[in-house]
């Protein structure tokens, strides 16, 4: 059987292709980095420590695959350059961006809420994700070459979490901010994306799944049964970066095990 786009498999190769993915040093950044270098990227390899982002470009290159580690904390400015300059330097530039930087807050209530909580989650989750995109874009409209952005947002920005005022108010806004941005860079042929977690289960998390109250609570809120792992979300980013979506932008993919439909 031939087919006018190549095979099926085609649509899920990266060969050629360099993707930057923050905070890739554990958890649900180790798992997207793994994933899209499974599919052919070369991974730039973005932490704010440089041992966690060595420890996985070097998992990446004994598997077979091409990637550097780059000191990057998305919510100082000034670092943004100099990991996207080595990038250029060693793989020519960057074709895939995954804004995985993130993360909640302590369980606070609203009204004992403090500024310092409340900016530190908005400079993780919107920030970093705001002036990283914002970067790469640059880049590629400079280079007249197409891109793929993928944001990761929560199904906190619709279905808020209990005690997490100011990350349900950041990953809302990490909606909006998808749906703007896919449409100014749509001319640029830069689509832009978001695939949206329910309960996830990763090392910055497991402490929460472990307890048995919120297990139970999750059991019976998840029609699935349980928390999504990160290979989960990594495969909904593959999707995104990959040809298959060639025709998505602004779009929200929910993964969630029907969270948001209980």
């Amino acid at each position: 059987m031939t087919l006018t786009n190549g095979p099926t498999s085609a649509l899920l190769d990266l060969t050629g292709k360099t993707a930057l993915v923050t905070a890739a040093g554990q958890g649900l950044g180790r798992a997207v980095a793994l994933r899209l270098a499974d599919a052919g990227a070369n991974i730039v390899v973005s932490t704010r420590r440089p041992e966690p982002g060595a420890a996985v470009a070097e998992e990446i290159r004994a598997a077979g695959g091409k990637a550097i580690a780059v000191i990057n904390d998305v919510t100082n400015l000034s670092q943004i350059e100099p990991a996207l300059d080595k990038a250029t330097e060693a793989f020519g530039g960057v074709d895939i961006l995954a804004n995985v930087a993130g993360g909640i807050h302590p369980f606070t209530p609203f009204l004992e809420l403090d500024e310092t909580m409340w900016q530190d989650t908005m400079e993780r989750n919107v920030k970093g994700s705001y002036f990283m995109t914002q970067a790469v874009a640059k880049r590629l409209v400079a280079a007249g070459k197409p891109g793929r952005i993928v944001t990761i947002g929560s199904t906190a920005a619709f279905r808020a979490d209990d005690l997490m005022s100011a990350y349900n108010a950041a990953k809302a806004a990490l909606v909006q901010f998808t749906r703007s941005v896919a449409v100014e860079l749509a001319p640029h042929k830069i689509l832009v994306n978001a695939v949206l977690p329910g309960p996830l289960r990763t090392t910055n998390t497991e402490w929460i799944y472990d307890d048995p109250k919120i297990a139970a609570q999750v059991a019976q809120k998840v029609p699935l049964g349980h928390p999504a792992d990160p290979d989960d979300v990594a495969n909904a980013v593959l999707f995104f970066a990959g040809r298959g979506a060639g025709h998505n932008t602004g779009t929200l993919l929910v993964v969630d095990g029907g969270f948001l439909c209980g």
